[in-house]
């Protein structure tokens, strides 16, 4: 019966109370359920309140004026405490808190489970375009019928789980490598690796191929840094969208700026891009003389002066 704090009661209620997934998972690990106290209602776990209280008079009372150098010391003067407070005898029955332990509860006690508990976190999500789900800055694949849904992630040190629908939908290793942000698996993709956009890696090329030489290079770059041509397609999409609202110049400028230093990525082109600005040049001579009735050749002043 545990109190309505955040860590296990994410919504405290009366009828059923919201618990916390990852709090609610340990307690299932070890067989014990959870049913949180009323808010605001103590006497729903009294033996809890009572043993406090035990503690608070017997044990900190006792040893309040004592003065310790180490938490060593704070440790064997509690358990001297202890060992004083779990023999002395109850008031008004037989016995002790020891022997109605021992009596009572250590023979209900069961051995911990096999394995030792993990903990996960959950965090909500939504299946994007190119069927994957973001957790911490990588990507996992779902099926792509999933496109669109709501997910729920389930992550451990060792796996990623995705939910929807109250199924599990995909399970990946867990993925550290910060050279390679994009987990998928084959059968998760739709025919041709093609999005239900309609998008692909030609549509994309085809697009920077109108734009210039240096823009199609970019894109042919970032399909190829991938192990899937739908792992691209995010930032391609990124650099497509981005370019709209600027000229060809200042894109294939920034193009060329990604390409020369080696690193074909969103993140650079968008940052070259923004440090790129190509404005027509003003040293371009020309030898078309413009016409114009308030310009005057050399006859006009010939003599002044």
């Amino acid at each position: 019966i545990p109190d309505n704090t955040k860590t296990a009661v994410k919504t405290p209620d009366l009828v059923d109370p919201l618990l916390n997934t990852s709090y609610n998972e340990m307690a299932t690990h070890y067989g014990t359920t959870l049913v949180p106290a009323r808010a605001s209602k103590p006497k729903d776990k009294a033996a809890d309140e009572n043993t406090v209280k035990n503690v608070s008079q017997r044990i900190i009372a006792a040893l309040r004026n004592h003065q310790f150098f180490n938490i060593y010391e704070i440790n064997e003067a509690v358990k001297i405490e202890l060992k004083k407070l779990i023999e002395r005898p109850f008031q008004k029955i037989e016995g002790n808190r020891l022997s109605a332990y021992l009596a009572i509860d250590k023979p209900a006690l069961k051995p911990l489970p096999p394995t030792r508990y993990e903990y996960a976190e959950w965090k909500e999500a939504r299946v994007g375009f190119n069927y994957h789900v973001e957790y911490e800055g990588f990507y996992y694949s779902v099926p792509y019928t999933h496109i669109g849904k709501a997910s729920r992630i389930r992550a451990t040190l060792a796996v990623i789980e995705i939910f929807a629908d109250g199924e599990r939908i995909a399970a990946h290793k867990r993925n550290f490598n910060t050279h390679k942000r994009y987990m998928t698996l084959p059968e998760h993709m739709p025919e041709s690796h093609k999005i239900v956009t309609g998008w692909d890696s030609d549509k994309y090329l085809a697009w920077a191929e109108k734009i210039g030489p240096k823009t199609k290079i970019l894109i042919a770059n970032i399909l190829k840094s991938h192990e899937y041509y739908i792992q691209a397609y995010r930032a391609c999409m990124g650099i497509m969208k981005l370019s709209s609202s600027y000229t060809s110049e200042s894109v294939e400028a920034a193009s060329k700026e990604a390409i020369d230093k080696g690193v074909s990525n969103y993140k650079y082109f968008n940052m070259m891009l923004r440090k790129t600005t190509v404005t027509p040049s003003s040293d371009k001579k020309t030898d078309k003389i413009v016409k114009n009735t308030n310009v005057r050749g050399a006859e006009t002043y010939a003599g002044v002066g």
